[in-house]
């Protein structure tokens, strides 16, 4: 688990000039924007994109999403298993004389056979990046393994399932903050509530949120995909107040010229 702050000056002072022109409490809108930036960082969670390509006009995570994390599954899976329709044994022994096989490589000299689904499952998580969740098939691809078609067509049918695990993290947050249903679709609502959190603590200074997604794997750039969620936030409440103002400027002319 690591900590991320994020610049949140702008956003507070939108808020409360937000609150003030509402007329609303300022727990209550803090509270509210709380619940849209936790929508925002679902959507800015892998398979979302870094800078919302696959958020919709609400800032709720679309199934552009979904698709886009079953193809790089599939893809990670392609690269990692290179398929052979050469029977074990005889594939065995091709490896042993250091036969180059066809990867996406180019040409390689494979050192394994997957011959089961327990075994694709082993090769996999070894080559996984325990800080990003991306594969790796070494220099010289002794970490990737031979297999069949059809073995490794069912195991990316597995794998696919666990799309929208990753910003599942942000389901307890986002039930504590109230987060709009659109932005949980059933594709990780499905996975249930992973670890992460929102801790609510009250000071002579106010309301402060804390949300937290404790999932053990995130891409390099998620810093900047959080600040970016709380960047859009306040924007849209900047938005909100120029359509607010722009209202009473109207309301005020009309009342000029009766």
């Amino acid at each position: 688990m690591f900590t991320i702050e994020t610049e949140t000056k702008g956003l507070n002072e939108a808020m409360s000039l937000f609150a003030k022109e509402t007329k609303k409490g300022i727990e209550d809108v803090i509270e509210q924007q709380t619940g849209m930036i936790v929508g925002h960082l679902i959507a800015m969670t892998p398979p979302g994109a870094s800078k919302g390509q696959a958020m919709g006009k609400t800032g709720a995570i679309t199934n552009v999403a979904k698709k886009r994390g079953e193809g790089r599954i599939k893809a990670d899976i392609a690269t990692l298993f290179p398929t052979t329709a050469t029977r074990e044994p005889k594939a065995w022994g091709m490896i042993e004389n250091g036969h180059l096989w066809k990867t996406s490589m180019g040409p390689r000299k494979v050192l394994e056979y997957a011959s089961s689904l327990h075994d694709l499952r082993r090769v996999h998580q070894f080559a996984r990046s325990r800080k990003t969740g991306r594969v790796r098939t070494g220099l010289n691809a002794q970490n990737m393994a031979l297999t069949t078609k059809a073995l490794r067509n069912a195991y990316a049918k597995q794998k696919i399932k666990k799309v929208g695990m990753l910003n599942a993290g942000w389901l307890r947050a986002a039930e504590k903050v109230k987060t709009a249903k659109r932005s949980l679709p059933v594709w990780i609502t499905r996975h249930h509530k992973k670890p992460g959190d929102a801790i609510y603590k009250r000071s002579r200074h106010g309301l402060a949120i804390t949300v937290s997604n404790r999932m053990p794997y995130f891409p390099r750039d998620i810093d900047a995909r959080m600040q970016r969620a709380v960047e859009r936030r306040e924007r849209g409440i900047a938005k909100k107040l120029k359509e607010m103002a722009e209202r009473k400027a109207k309301r005020a002319n009309q009342r000029m010229k009766r």
